[in-house]
């Protein structure tokens, strides 16, 4: 059975299997993810889950990233993927190769590096078995994603779907899960699959949930599992498995294309924060202010244009004065707008104290997206700027900063892990250090648990 397949290679992958390509793209995805955990310590609307995860309490398994509280794993890892997604600022993927390259994976890296960390943490995983936990469970969610056809507007949101088998295939292999033990989880877990993508259209702090529960929920799988509760025998291909249930047009034969020869590892790591359907307008407002000098008091009108597809979409969504957080991360017009007032792009620009600046949302006002730009390159973009006395200014950029043709340097990861961390306030530049620095050598980390206790709030 296909499920069997799947758990073999989740299960008897070695680490030595790995070349060095895959081990440092896993780790590049590590530094990135948790970066954002970190900068997403107080995103808004996580202080809620705080609270309640604090009222609960419990067993003191695995820490909050940057809050230090000591919770039951599953608290940690949801409340850690939910602190990742915060901004929409962690690396996206892990993005499949070969014959399925160009198929939507989404967010995987936002469940199962937050997921991997608290794991690891619990069983007291060396940095080896993480990394090869964290390649084998992004390959395993990317592998599941491509065996369908994608669309935004009629499947599952896929951080509440693949995302949660990435989880527990994490979880069973740094638990040592045995074969059968494994394929129960994941048939447990075929009853603990949702999400959907209105959170984005409504831009709520829900959007951040289909990530964060596929990291509980993958947990809790695994450790029911353990402990004898049965689940679905087959849970991909039975009647009501789920590519029948959860899929519009699937084709389970994607899963098994290259399997165990090409690892689906790579991922593609943002340099802003906000969805990256937006990253071309931003590059293309900052390489106007680059060349030419204007204020947003000049501007009479501004035009993006785009494919006829991302008319009718969330990314072309104003922002008005009421509207919450997360709407400006998904708004092409607000993120227009806030490069051009600012003149760069920070993650502090999306926050409560930032997005509702009297300038910003006047200029909003003056943005229009135009399907002028043939389908097939969803992100191509040409933005035009026109001021009062007639001047025009225009960029067209086609793929986004750090899309797989144009992979994002490590030392720009390295930049943004400390970006994150001087953002947050929470973790200490020394300690933030001292993480970096065994995170870019896990692979000689005997217990990631020595990498935790120095992620975490400083107490002086």
């Amino acid at each position: 059975m296909l499920i069997d397949q799947l758990t073999d290679h989740v299960l008897n992958t070695q680490y030595e299997d790995f070349s060095d390509e895959v081990i440092e793209a896993g780790k590049k995805r590590i530094i990135d993810a948790i970066s954002c955990t970190i900068g997403g310590a107080n995103g808004s609307g996580n202080k809620a889950l705080l609270d309640l995860i604090r009222r609960w309490g419990g067993s003191k398994e695995a820490t909050i990233i940057a809050h230090g509280d000591k919770v039951p794993l599953p608290n940690a890892a949801m409340m850690n993927s939910i602190m990742t997604r915060s901004f929409d600022f962690e690396v996206t993927g892990p993005e499949p190769e070969g014959a399925n390259a160009g198929k939507m994976v989404g967010h995987a890296a936002s469940t199962t590096e937050p997921a991997a960390i608290s794991i690891a943490e619990y069983t007291g995983a060396s940095g080896k078995e993480m990394i090869a936990a964290v390649v084998l469970g992004g390959d395993l969610a990317a592998r599941i994603a491509v065996a369908d056809d994608f669309s935004f507007d009629t499947s599952f949101e896929a951080c509440g779907t693949v995302n949660a088998f990435g989880a527990a295939a994490i979880a069973g292999r740094l638990m040592h899960l045995d074969h059968a033990q494994m394929v129960n989880a994941f048939g447990i877990l075929l009853n603990l699959l949702a999400g959907s993508f209105q959170g984005i259209w409504d831009g709520v702090h829900s959007f951040k949930l289909p990530g964060a529960m596929s990291a509980y929920n993958g947990i809790l799988s695994v450790l029911l599992s353990q402990r004898g509760f049965k689940g679905i025998k087959d849970p991909l291909m039975s009647p009501r498995g789920y590519f029948a249930q959860y899929c519009k047009n699937p084709h389970p034969e994607n899963a098994l294309v290259d399997l165990g020869k090409v690892f689906y590892v790579k991922g593609q790591h943002k340099l802003h924060p906000s969805c990256y359907g937006n990253h071309n307008a931003l590059e293309c407002a900052l390489e106007i202010l680059r060349e030419n000098e204007f204020s947003a008091d000049d501007i009479d009108v501004i035009t993006f244009d785009v494919p006829p597809n991302r008319i009718k979409h969330f990314l072309n969504q104003s922002f008005e004065e009421k509207d919450c957080q997360v709407r400006a991360l998904f708004s092409i017009p607000f993120g227009i707008a806030n490069a051009l007032v600012r003149k760069e792009v920070r993650i502090e620009h999306y926050t409560d104290e930032y997005i509702r600046d009297p300038k910003v949302l006047a200029l909003i006002k003056k943005i229009t997206l135009v399907p002028k730009l043939p389908l097939g390159k969803n992100h191509a973009g040409r933005l035009t700027i026109t001021l009062k006395n007639g001047t025009q200014f225009s960029a067209y950029r086609e793929d986004p900063l750090g899309w797989l043709d144009s992979p994002t340097p490590f030392e720009e990861i390295r930049n943004k892990f400390m970006r994150n961390v001087e953002f947050s306030k929470t973790v200490s530049e020394k300690n933030a250090l001292k993480a970096l620095g065994m995170f870019e050598h896990l692979e000689d980390v005997d217990q990631v648990t020595k990498i935790v206790k120095f992620l975490v709030r400083s107490k002086h």
